[in-house]
């Protein structure tokens, strides 16, 4: 199927496509609880994208999350991206436990004294990186759910970064753990292949004479 579709793509873009899913990885993946501004839910995207992360999971209890494309550069498109909205303490949990399935870590920025630096995170294990909204940070209860509270180390006088920055500082610290230990975890062949098929979808004209 993606054969005959990318018959559609330019050379250039068919290329891209191959460089770029051979690069995407899901060992780290990114949580976005109940971001407020449209302008930090779409460089957080932009941030993911970057990175290579491929998997995005946003609970939006408040509905308020909104992707502005002029800020994201249309990463939206190449980033696979789950909506949950049971909006309840038991939803909240029930998110809590997808985000861990299969062994995942699920570490939740914070700023507390019993919170570990990112430097202790091991690159090895699978994990997702979850932030709250730009306010409040993440909720008491998933931040008491969550394997660990991690932050960054600050040497000025301020306490935290804005939340766009935090979450490239942490991505950019996992991947480059990631690589630095010699750790390959990209997508399995089917997972590259429906990814492909997904891009080229989003890409040609008309798509939906190939459905």
């Amino acid at each position: 199927f993606y054969e005959n579709l990318s018959l559609e793509l330019t050379d250039h873009k068919r290329q891209l496509f191959q460089d770029k899913v051979a690069q995407r990885t899901r060992h780290f993946s990114l949580a976005l609880e109940d971001m407020m501004k449209s302008q930090n839910a779409s460089a957080l995207m932009r941030t993911a994208d970057a990175f290579g992360i491929h998997k995005v999971d946003v609970y939006d209890k408040n509905e308020r999350f909104n992707v502005s494309s002029g800020i994201s550069k249309g990463v939206e498109k190449w980033l696979d991206t789950s909506f949950f909205n049971t909006y309840n303490e038991g939803g909240t949990k029930e998110w809590a436990d997808q985000l861990k399935v299969s062994g995942r870590k699920l570490y939740v920025t914070a700023l507390d004294e019993e919170a570990i630096p990112i430097d202790a995170i091991d690159p090895a294990v699978p994990a997702t990186i979850l932030f709250g909204n730009e306010q409040e940070g993440a909720s008491p209860l998933i931040q008491e759910l969550a394997d660990e509270r991690i932050y960054i180390p600050m040497r000025g006088f301020v306490e935290s970064f804005n939340v766009s920055v935090s979450c490239g500082i942490v991505l950019h610290h996992l991947t480059l753990g990631m690589e630095k230990a010699g750790i390959k975890k990209g997508l399995v062949p089917e997972d590259e292949l429906n990814t492909l098929i997904h891009w080229a979808l989003r890409t040609i004209p008309n798509p939906q004479r190939f459905l």
